[in-house]
């Protein structure tokens, strides 16, 4: 979400008037706001202790307006595509001079603006409502209220606008979609406000605020009254369901006659949930078509769903909702009016159907020149093009008619055109949020949602890809499906998310499959790790996926564990993208689903201590206030370069300690942290098991990379027991000269009164030369 700058300065400005004797209080159970009648806040108290949360150097208004400027593209680069921010700048910026009190009236003058603005004040014991009533007086483009310029307090959920220490904690948050939010983290202290813009509307907005003592305790019971008051979707509550907890297989392409096989393998991995995508049984996002291997429809989604259900997992559901996909019938044969247009103009002089160069109105400089994104729309015909004139007369050039399966005809001077807004991934059209294609669109996800659910997740693909106000239409998007899918699914994931969508999504980030096999454990260190930690500001979890690179030549045992692992830390799920096919290429597949599922057990049957997932932690280095980078691409090429990483970054990727989950020979969950044996010729990996519970003994699991390899260990050496699974002895051939051990899938060999050197040296010699 952007931060509006330009204004920062006047919220954060000290303010030279004296407090004054005329004080507006608001109370709850547990905090109490001040507000001067000069405008300002005065004060934040937690009742409780009496402490003091607003900082005394930076009193500043409590709202401000803004007109004059203009909302402008920013681009960020995101999942290694750009995509549009939009923040506000230029006009002026005038602070409240004047506050006033009548009933549940407050009332705010701004005397350089020439503006007044109204909120009705709704006091209970658990919050403080400010609903916007009216700003009256100068056009403005955006109202900021309620800025809150806090003590430095050191744990801020900045998703969910909250900012606490052990004992107290203050929420600032939308109570409508209508409203956005906002809070800016610095060392020496934390600004919250709420937000209104023109564009989405004055009357309604809705900020809520509240104090939490005990926040790691309390929070989600305080922001579950919160979302039943206002009838928000009941993320706190989904918070704590078991649901949330669970990890999942995407199922590729699963059909009524092949979902068994996904069915399989997602037990095998431990796993409770099967994602589909609409994918598997629709050709595209809008209408969602039935694909041919869906003959029936509906029916054949049931059957689909209900065989998962019945084997006793979840069914999750991943949709593209806010965009269509190009052969879709949103855009061919005749393009839908609500398509979403960037740029409008209008035509200068009449075409006929086969004319190349398009006269416009205005200048066409800025338009896109990404390849498949440059496509018009000209009434009932979309049209292709090159290149744009810039100088008078402009134009369109190199125009190429009847795009994408639509009819090219006559046109009219003066008839509208316009720029459609064409996805990033150029397979898709974006809706125009402003008009009620999205309503119609989600209430046939609702249709197909309540046929072939219950659901246990929904996953908001493309969330990002939306138009200006970017931080309303992203909830709003998200929001109008929402409230189709009946019954609400406990969980859902989302691409990408602002403030409001936190009652909605209740878990983030599942990466897309961007690093290879050998860089996966990196990737994992520097994205999931970092972010994983953040969340947990946010009392929410964060998905570790989408795992994939699993065929032949993929990932090994030891990536998946490590990723695992790394979950387990923070008790978030994962998430594993293949097909069986694929799955099955990797020569150590079973391998590599039984470690994930050992994981999967030990977490979700809470077998695992606080002290062991602090220990897993150690991934990230004692950073106060560190905020992950979300550009995953991003990173990964940093990561392949060598270089533009932070020092952060450098240091988290320096702490390489990794470890193994097993059950002993007590059957017992046992967690060691284990180190690499330089092997070689890669036909083998071997790790080294630091088992504090055995000192006289060296463990160490290895597997054949590929083909089963022969270790040969001569009489007079070291020989090792070998297990596999652990406790479990696995024949050998002994010789007068030799013992032989086997090494396919993950084994263990144990060697009784040795040191590491000398075991290392007797599996290098061990090993055959190649």
């Amino acid at each position: 979400m952007a931060r509006a700058s330009w204004l920062t300065g006047v919220l954060l400005l000290t303010c030279s008037v004296a407090l004054s004797e005329e004080r507006i209080v608001f109370e709850t159970d547990s905090l109490r706001l001040t507000l001067g009648s000069d405008g300002t806040v005065q004060s934040l108290v937690s009742r409780a202790s009496g402490k003091e949360y607003m900082a005394a150097s930076k009193q500043g208004p409590m709202a401000a307006v803004s007109w004059g400027g203009q909302a402008v593209p920013s681009s960020q680069k995101k999942n290694g595509q750009f995509t549009e921010r939009w923040i506000y700048q230029g006009g002026k910026t005038a602070a409240a001079s004047r506050l006033t009190l009548a009933g549940d009236r407050l009332q705010a003058e701004f005397a350089e603006a020439g503006a007044k603005a109204s909120w009705r004040v709704t006091r209970k014991p658990d919050y403080l409502a400010f609903e916007l009533l009216e700003v009256s007086g100068r056009e403005i483009d955006r109202i900021d209220w309620l800025c809150l310029n806090l003590v430095d307090l050191p744990q801020r959920g900045a998703w969910v606008n909250f900012a606490f220490e052990d004992s107290f904690g203050v929420c600032l948050c939308a109570g409508n979609v209508q409203t956005n939010v906002e809070m800016d983290q610095a060392e020496d202290g934390v600004a919250m406000r709420a937000v209104a813009e023109r564009a989405v509307g004055f009357k309604g907005p809705t900020a809520v605020l509240f104090g939490c003592p005990d926040p790691r305790d309390r929070f989600l019971d305080a922001m579950a009254v919160v979302e039943r008051d206002f009838g928000l979707p009941a993320g706190a509550e989904n918070r704590r369901r078991p649901e949330t907890r669970w990890s999942y297989l995407w199922a590729d392409r699963p059909t009524p006659e092949n979902v068994g096989d996904y069915v399989s393998l997602a037990k095998r991995a431990g796993f409770r949930m099967v994602l589909l995508s609409y994918t598997a049984f629709s050709t595209g996002a809008g209408h969602f078509a039935w694909r041919k291997e869906y003959p029936n429809g509906m029916a054949d989604l049931k059957k689909v769903t209900d065989a998962i259900r019945a084997a006793g997992l979840g069914v999750g559901w991943h949709i593209h909702y806010c965009k269509a996909r190009i052969s879709d019938r949103y855009v061919t044969p005749v393009p839908d009016e609500r398509l979403h247009q960037v740029r409008r103009f209008v035509l200068s002089e009449a075409v006929d159907a086969q004319g190349e160069t398009i006269l416009v109105d205005r200048n066409p400089a800025g338009c896109t020149l990404d390849a498949r994104r440059r496509v018009l729309k000209l009434g009932k015909e979309l049209v292709a093009y090159e290149g744009y004139r810039t100088e008078p007369p402009f134009a369109f050039t190199g125009c190429q008619r009847g795009h994408l399966g639509t009819a090219a005809s006559q046109h009219e001077a003066g008839d509208a055109l316009g720029l459609l807004d064409v996805d990033t991934w150029p397979d898709f059209i974006r809706f125009d949020q402003d008009t009620d294609i999205q309503d119609e669109v989600a209430r046939r996800i609702g249709e197909i949602y309540r046929q072939t659910g219950p659901y246990a997740m929904v996953y908001f693909d493309g969330a990002e890809d939306v138009h200006a106000p970017f931080w309303h239409h992203v909830a709003s998007a998200q929001q109008r499906v929402y409230r189709c899918l009946e019954p609400a699914p406990p969980v859902c994931e989302s691409a990408l998310y602002t403030h409001f969508s936190w009652h909605a999504i209740t878990r983030s980030n599942a990466y897309d499959i961007v690093a290879p096999a050998e860089g996966m454990k990196d990737f994992c260190r520097l994205m999931p790790c970092p972010t994983a930690a953040e969340r947990t500001k946010d009392f929410s979890r964060i998905e570790f996926g989408w795992l994939g690179r699993f065929g032949k030549g993929g990932a090994g045992p030891d990536v998946w564990e490590y990723v695992a692992s790394r979950a387990a830390a923070w008790d978030c799920p994962i998430s594993l993208k293949a097909s069986p096919a694929e799955i099955k290429l990797n020569p150590r597949w079973e391998d590599c689903l039984d470690t994930i599922r050992t994981w999967e057990e030990a977490r979700l049957g809470d077998h695992l201590t606080e002290t062991q997932r602090v220990e897993l932690r150690n991934v990230l280095p004692e950073e106060a206030h560190y905020v992950p980078c979300f550009d995953q691409r991003g990173i990964w090429e940093k990561i392949q370069a060598g270089q533009g990483l932070t020092a952060v970054q450098k240091r988290i990727l320096a702490r390489r300690q990794e470890h193994h989950l097993f059950r002993n020979e007590r059957g017992e969950f046992e967690l060691a942290p284990i180190s690499e044996l330089p092997l070689d010729g890669g036909e083998l990996k071997a790790y080294h098991l630091q088992r504090r519970s055995r000192p006289d003994e060296v463990d160490v699991l290895l597997w054949a990379v590929d083909a089963d390899v022969e270790l040969r260990f001569a009489a007079e050496g070291l020989v090792p027991l070998a297990m596999r699974p652990f406790g479990r002895e696995l024949p050998v051939r002994h010789s007068e000269n030799e013992t032989v051990v086997t090494i396919g899938g993950r084994t263990y060999l144990v060697f009784r009164g040795a040191n590491l050197g000398e075991v290392t040296r007797t599996l290098r010699e061990a090993a055959p030369v190649q």
